[in-house]
Order: C-alpha cells, then sequence, then structure tokens
C-alpha cells in the first residue's frame, strides 16, 4: 500500500502545471516542441533557488531525476531517453513551489549545425545573391517529424553561467523554415525522409566568423597564436566575428553540454588566408567540440568552400588543407563544392547540393545506407609513358565521369615548372580502375599535373556517383 502511494505521488508530480513564479528556469534549447537525442543520457539544466532541490521527470518513464543546485542556483541533471519514435511526450521540471512543464517533446536524432555565413544563409538569399530552387523546396516543408532550433547572433568577450542563448523550437513550416540554414535544412530533410525518425537541427552560425571565434579561451591559449587579450581591445560591433573565443562565449557555451548525434559545419572563408594555420587549428576544433558535446568519436562532417576569386590568395591551397584533413581526423567526412561555386559570389546560389552531399555522409557512415556513395574521387598516383601522364584514384569504384561537361581545369608541367593548360581523357580499363590521361604538346616530359588549382573552376571531374572530385595537385611546389 505504501509504495502504491508512493507511486501516485511520483506521477502527479510529473504532472505539475507550469507554476506562476519564474525563480525555477531552464536554458532555453529546453522548450515544447524540442526533440530529445535518443538512446542517450541527455544533460537537462538551468538555475533554481541557490541549494534548492531540482527534480526533473520525463513522460516516458514517469520517474523522477534529482538533482541539487550549487550556491549560484545552478543545476543539471541527467536523464535517459529511450529509442526514437513519434510518440509526443511532456518534461515536467519542479522545485519547491515552482514548475515548469513542456509538451510535444519528440525522441530522435538531434544534429548541430554550425559555420559562418555559407551555412547561416537562410531561403531568403542576400541582396543580388539568391537561393537556387528556394521556392521549390519551401513547398515542400511539411515535415512535421523535422523540428528547427535557430540561436540569434551575438557575442561575449567573456564566458559565464549566466549567458543565455535566444531562440526558440519550431516546427518545419515554409514560414519556419525560410529563416533557417538551407544547407542544414536540406541536409536534416533528406535524413527524415530515409531514416523516418524525428530529426531535431540546431542552428548556431554566423557570417563571417573565423574558427578561433568558436573555441574556448583554455584551448586557445594551449594552441597559442592568437591575442586573447579582447578587455583591453576596442571589439568593432559588426566586425567581432573576426575574435577568438567570443562566439563560443555566447553562440555555443550556453548550448553545452546539449546531447547531439552529430554535427554539420561549414566555415573557412575567414581563415582562408591562413591554410597552414587552419592545418593544426580545425583538429583541434573537432576534438575540442567532441570534448564540449561528451562524444569521443562524435560524426562530424565539413563542406570545402566553394571556389571564388579571394582578392588575397590562392584559395586551392585552402582546398588542399582541407581535403588533407579528411584523412588525418577520424570519423570526419568532407562535401567537395568545386562545381557550385561563383567567381564574383562568395555565396553561391547552389545550395541544395551542398546539403544532400552531406547527407550522403551521415547516411552511408552513420545509418549505415552503404548504397549512397559519399566520397569523390581522389587522386592516387601518376605514371609517365611517351609524354603522358596517366593518372589513378580513389573513391571511383564504377570509374570516371565527367558528366557531359567539357573538362576543364587540367594543368601540366615539365621539370620547369611552368605549367600549360592540359588535355585530358577518360583511359577505359578494366571496371573500378579507370583513370586520366593528361597531356599538352608543349609538355615533352610531364612531371606534375594539376586540377582545378585556381581560385575559382568549375569542377568537371567526377566519379559515376556524380560526386565530384576536390581540386589537387600532384606536386608540392
Amino acid at each position: 500500500m505504501i509504495r502504491f502511494f508512493y507511486k501516485i505521488m511520483l506521477l502527479g508530480l510529473c504532472a505539475l502545471p507550469v507554476g506562476a513564479q519564474n525563480s525555477l528556469k531552464l536554458s532555453p534549447i529546453f522548450d515544447s516542441g524540442m526533440v530529445l537525442q535518443q538512446n542517450d543520457s541527455v544533460a537537462i539544466w538551468g538555475w533554481a533557488k541557490p541549494h534548492a532541490e531540482v527534480n526533473v521527470c520525463s513522460g516516458w518513464n514517469n520517474v523522477p531525476v534529482k538533482g541539487l543546485a550549487d550556491s549560484s542556483g545552478r543545476w543539471k541533471v541527467r536523464i535517459k531517453t529511450p529509442s526514437a519514435s513519434y510518440t509526443p511526450y511532456t518534461l515536467s521540471v519542479y522545485s519547491q513551489n515552482d514548475s515548469v512543464r513542456f509538451t510535444d517533446i519528440l525522441i530522435g536524432d538531434v544534429w548541430f549545425v554550425g559555420g559562418q555565413s555559407n551555412m547561416q544563409m537562410n531561403f531568403r538569399g542576400n541582396p543580388d545573391q539568391p537561393v537556387l530552387h528556394a521556392q521549390d523546396i519551401l513547398l515542400r516543408c511539411r515535415h512535421k517529424g523535422i523540428r528547427l532550433f535557430r540561436v540569434e547572433n551575438g557575442y561575449s568577450i567573456e564566458p559565464s553561467d549566466t549567458i543565455t542563448i535566444n531562440g526558440k523550437w519550431t516546427s518545419a513550416t515554409p514560414d519556419n523554415v525560410k529563416e533557417f540554414s538551407v544547407v542544414g535544412y536540406i541536409f536534416g530533410e533528406k535524413l527524415h525522409q530515409l531514416v523516418d525518425i524525428p530529426i531535431g537541427l540546431v542552428q548556431s552560425a554566423h557570417g563571417g566568423s573565423v574558427a578561433e571565434a568558436w573555441l574556448d579561451r583554455k584551448t586557445l591559449e594551449h594552441f597559442g597564436e592568437f591575442n586573447l587579450d579582447l578587455k583591453n581591445k576596442k571589439i568593432d560591433p559588426i566586425w567581432y566575428t573576426f575574435e577568438p573565443t567570443v562566439l563560443y562565449n555566447k553562440m555555443l557555451a550556453p548550448l553545452l553540454p546539449l546531447a547531439v548525434k552529430g554535427v554539420i559545419w561549414y566555415q573557412g572563408e575567414s581563415n582562408v588566408e591562413r591554410p597552414e594555420q587552419y592545418a593544426r587549428l580545425f583538429p583541434e576544433l573537432v576534438r575540442t567540440w567532441r570534448k564540449y558535446f561528451e562524444k569521443e568519436n562524435l560524426p562530424f562532417y565539413y563542406v570545402q568552400i566553394a571556389p571564388y576569386n579571394h582578392p588575397k590568395t590562392n584559395s586551392a591551397k585552402f582546398r588542399e588543407v582541407q581535403l588533407q584533413l579528411m584523412d588525418s581526423i577520424p570519423n570526419v567526412g568532407m562535401a567537395v563544392t568545386l562545381d557550385v561555386g561563383e567567381p564574383d559570389i562568395i555565396h553561391p546560389a547552389r545550395k541544395e547540393v551542398v546539403g544532400e552531399r552531406l547527407a550522403y555522409w551521415a547516411l552511408n557512415k552513420v545509418y549505415g545506407y552503404t548504397a549512397f556513395g559519399c566520397r569523390g574521387p581522389e587522386f592516387r598516383s601518376m605514371e609517365v609513358k611517351d609524354g603522358h601522364a596517366f593518372l589513378k584514384f580513389d573513391f571511383a569504384p564504377n570509374g570516371l565521369s565527367f558528366m557531359g561537361k567539357e573538362p576543364t581545369g587540367f594543368e601540366i608541367a615539365g621539370e620547369d615548372k611552368i605549367f600549360y593548360p592540359a588535355k585530358v581523357r577518360i583511359t577505359p580499363a578494366f571496371w573500378g580502375n579507370e583513370g586520366l590521361e593528361v597531356w599538352s604538346d608543349q609538355v615533352n616530359v610531364p612531371v606534375a599535373v594539376r586540377y582545378g588549382y585556381t581560385n575559382y573552376v568549375d569542377g568537371t571531374l567526377y566519379n559515376t556517383e556524380g560526386l565530384p572530385a576536390s581540386s589537387f595537385r600532384t606536386d608540392n611546389w
């Protein structure tokens, strides 16, 4: 009998109405309509009266989990989540005389959407920079199982437990999707269509941001190379995104330790003039973000910057670094965009294909749909015969293709290191062993071949899965 009344008491606590007082608060990332990560120990946190007991009760097991606020009122508990489903659940939080109750919670996979302007760019586009097929995509936005959370822009020169993010969970209606990342939404849409579970997308991306803006002070102190004395520096109210730590402090730290399935990332244009540093910084970012999100092998899929006529540098060097990092960082993948860039616009209109190529990585590597290729051709070896260079490639299991385009962007050089435009053809061989034959009448003995190794190029080399090759070079000059 005592056990029966105790169970009734617990169920009553889990059904408490929303309290009128406001000393009990949760991070804005927790709200009605949210998606929580399935099969995880999900952290729930907020603020209450100092030293107050806090109980969190979920609608899927009706067992309160107890926590205790510290001297500042900050508290955190962990609750275990079930497998994904479309069943709407409730979550109740109560402390002393205060209570909060959230409804319409789905359990599924949560993906973090990060980066700079090409990730932040929504369906409105920019002045004279439209998003291709934006209206057509919005016409199909009726996915009740996709939920969106968009963090509003802001910065802070110092971290603090009292900083909160601005944003709210919304459903994937045309009105809400229109304000969301195009790349991020397309990624989530493709997962949802095939995997058929609720998908939560949390966007925290800021135009113009450098990678170091998304890292904490301690990490950057250990890394070195950055001026972290921001208190004594006049921060530009417009260009603050070029400062280290400021976006981590405001747009990332208040979300941590959010339970997520993985990260998609589109950033690099603001670091393009520092490829050698990025070769060291990006691995540190991935490693540190995995620590932030408390998953050592968190899937992390990123976008190679698209071709564009950068005024001060040859961005092919940066793209080369991004390509090489795919082999040196575990459990990452890169969406190549060599065929979607625009010579004079840094924000390409073709965003849909970028989201799709990121989705191929997740579908293949995370969800086990290996029918989807996710990696384009990558140069493996070169052999010279009779004045022609013969190149072999990995990740072209059924061979190469120009996809109906005229092959461009190929150059060839001899020992004098002078590159000339090259002719090229696909050399048929055994299945899976096709390659390229490259030559120029101006080069008798080829020593090196380059493809797309310029700021802007319209990529023309693919595998038969339609995935483009990155720019590459066979030399190290």
